[in-house]
């Protein structure tokens, strides 16, 4: 036999109804554990007695005033007389005495300083000149030079340049090789630069100079 169900009694027609309510059960119990907190860790009420504070009044800070300075007093100008500067004074000559007396001081003659380092010119007014002239110049090197036989041997030729300086008086001084090929070579042309005879100095405003002279000594075999 089936069990046969009231109408007031099913279940059935009323689920949606306790449905809705765990909805809204369920929800407010959701808010209030959203609302629900513990208080902020680390915040701390501080509490002040006034019983034990104490305001201390503050003194306003000022500048000391400087000491007033005394103006200074005027001074009394006596009168001023005025004397005319035209008139000669009269000086008394025999009565004028002076405590210097008449001594005659020698100052001795200054040592004339000689220059450390001579001026050498390279071009003057007359310049130095060898004796007689261009010419004879080139002839005493033709017949003085000697060539060297290692280099005649070798076959090595060449021009040999010496720079020298004629002095005040005329000597060939300061001789040196500028450019050479060979050192046998440079040997002899010194050699021959430095035997020659005296110059006629260079003259630069009416005054004997040092001055700079290069010439070329040439070795050809024939």
């Amino acid at each position: 036999m089936k069990a046969k169900k009231y109408r007031h009694a099913d279940l059935e027609r009323k689920r949606s109804i306790f449905f809705q309510i765990g909805l809204i059960v369920a929800l407010g119990a959701s808010l209030a554990a959203f609302e629900w907190g513990s208080p902020a860790k680390g915040m701390k009420q501080v509490v002040i007695d006034d019983q034990f504070v104490e305001i201390e009044d503050m003194m306003p800070i000022t500048q000391p005033e400087e000491p007033k300075k005394e103006l200074p007093k005027p001074i009394a100008i006596e009168q001023i007389e005025v004397v005319d500067n035209t008139e000669d004074t009269p000086v008394d000559l025999d009565n004028f005495s002076s405590d210097i007396e008449d001594h005659v001081y020698e100052i001795p003659d200054m040592p004339v300083e000689e220059d450390e380092a001579p001026v050498t010119f390279i071009h003057v007014e007359h310049m130095p000149e060898f004796p007689g002239g261009q010419a004879a110049l080139l002839k005493y090197i033709a017949g003085n030079v000697k060539y060297p036989v290692i280099c005649a041997e070798s076959g090595i030729t060449g021009r040999v340049y010496i720079s020298f300086v004629i002095n005040e008086q005329g000597d060939v001084v300061e001789a040196k090789v500028v450019r050479s090929p060979d050192k046998k070579l440079s040997a002899e042309a010194l050699r021959v630069v430095n035997n020659m005879p005296k110059w006629t100095p260079g003259f630069q405003r009416d005054k004997a100079v040092r001055v700079a002279y290069t010439i070329p000594v040439n070795f050809v075999l024939q």
